[in-house]
């Protein structure tokens, strides 16, 4: 049942067309293409780093064999500005990873790493390995290090407001606290790299997603004003393609789909869905 309302709701977007109003406040990575083409710029690429994409997915396979002995190998790393977002009230960080590279090697900035910093010494690092994430946000703060399910892609969200952080794993509240200043501000960026120091790695990444935190119940995902195919991200709420990212239909459906719930019970379903198509192509 639920793959006919998805084909259909596929076809409705699909046949739908609109003039977006205002630019869209989010950039989604869906790497479907190299980074570069994608909108990063090359931070830098060391010892001569595998990499493809696939379905969707970037793949980075790094190791020392290009330029041994080490410590330090392979390596793949980008970058954005976030100058275009300063001032923005709510803003969020989603990215979804899998990684086989083994705890060891954290504390040398590797295998994963995507990190938000501006001038004024704001810093939201995460580090990932295969069983163990690490997450540092100030000297005077506790260094989290939060065990995560090995083998297994995860999702990751950070959420700002002028009196609140929050970090999501899986859509679960993993840390909150109060922000330590404003983000985005100056000269505030985005960077993310896949590294090997003491031993080879395989990452995996399916998407980097930032911008403007939608309302709740909007539909609007980009945060543009209007609902329109590219605000095709509520099929993930209702049909959980990705988990991670929520638990489906009649469940709750996690942080990154509370735009998706236009009745405010929690859920993602055909419910919210009806209401969606109403929406589609109006303005809130």
């Amino acid at each position: 049942m639920r793959a006919r309302w998805v084909c259909l709701m596929f076809i409705w977007l699909l046949l739908g067309s609109a003039t977006e109003s205002v630019p869209a406040q989010v950039f989604s990575s869906e790497f479907f293409s190299d980074p570069a083409s994608e909108g990063w710029d090359l931070l830098g690429r060391y010892c001569e780093p595998q990499t493809w994409n696939a379905e969707g997915w970037y793949y980075q396979r790094l190791s020392l064999d290009a330029c041994p002995p080490g410590p330090g190998g392979g390596d793949d790393a980008y970058q954005r500005s976030l100058q275009a977002l300063n001032g923005t009230a709510r803003f969020f960080l989603e990215f979804r990873l899998q990684t086989d590279g083994e705890r060891s090697e954290i504390p040398y900035g590797a295998p994963t790493v995507v990190a938000l910093a501006n001038s004024y010494g704001v810093v939201y690092h995460v580090t990932i390995a295969r069983d163990l994430i690490q997450l540092f946000r100030d000297v005077d703060l506790p260094i989290l290090l939060i065990g995560i399910e090995p083998g297994v892609p995860h999702t990751y969200r950070i959420e700002l407001y002028p009196d609140r952080y929050a970090f999501y794993i899986d859509a679960y509240l993993s840390d909150e606290g109060l922000p330590d200043g404003p983000f985005p501000a100056r000269d505030s960026r985005i960077a993310w790299e896949g590294d090997s120091w003491y031993l080879p790695c395989d990452n995996a990444w399916d998407y980097i997603r930032y911008g403007v935190t939608p309302i709740d119940g909007s539909g609007d995902y980009n945060s543009n004003g209007t609902v329109t195919q590219n605000d095709f991200f509520f099929h993930e709420c209702l049909t959980n393609v990705r988990p991670g990212i929520n638990d489906g239909p009649d469940e709750n459906a996690g942080p990154g789909c509370r735009f998706a719930d236009f009745d405010s019970d929690g859920d993602t379903d055909l419910l919210d869905f009806a209401q969606f198509q109403n929406a589609f192509h109006s303005s809130p």
